[in-house]
């Protein structure tokens, strides 16, 4: 599952509060600002935040993460396997 958001604020925690489960959550967004205190909380929730490269290389907290990644991974390393996943299945 993943959502976009420009500014995350208390978002992420609604997937956790809605019960809602799954195998992985990814919050797309440019925001610059969430704690690593609050990625440590996602980390647990199987939450990944998708950011620009540039603040994956700049923000000292999304740098040392797990649980962060870029568009680029994002793309090349979760959305493309999928993508050929549902190819074969004749979904798209």
């Amino acid at each position: 599952m993943s959502s976009i958001k420009r500014s995350l604020l208390e978002r992420w925690r609604q997937i956790v509060t809605e019960g809602t489960r799954g195998l992985g959550f990814f919050l797309a967004t440019i925001d610059i600002n969430v704690s690593a205190n609050a990625l440590k909380e996602m980390l647990e929730s199987r939450i990944y935040l998708v950011v620009p490269q540039a603040a994956k290389a700049s923000v000292e907290c999304y740098a040392d993460a797990k649980n962060v990644i870029t568009f680029e991974d994002f793309f090349e390393d979760y959305l493309d396997p999928a993508i050929k996943r549902w190819e074969r299945a004749n979904a798209i």
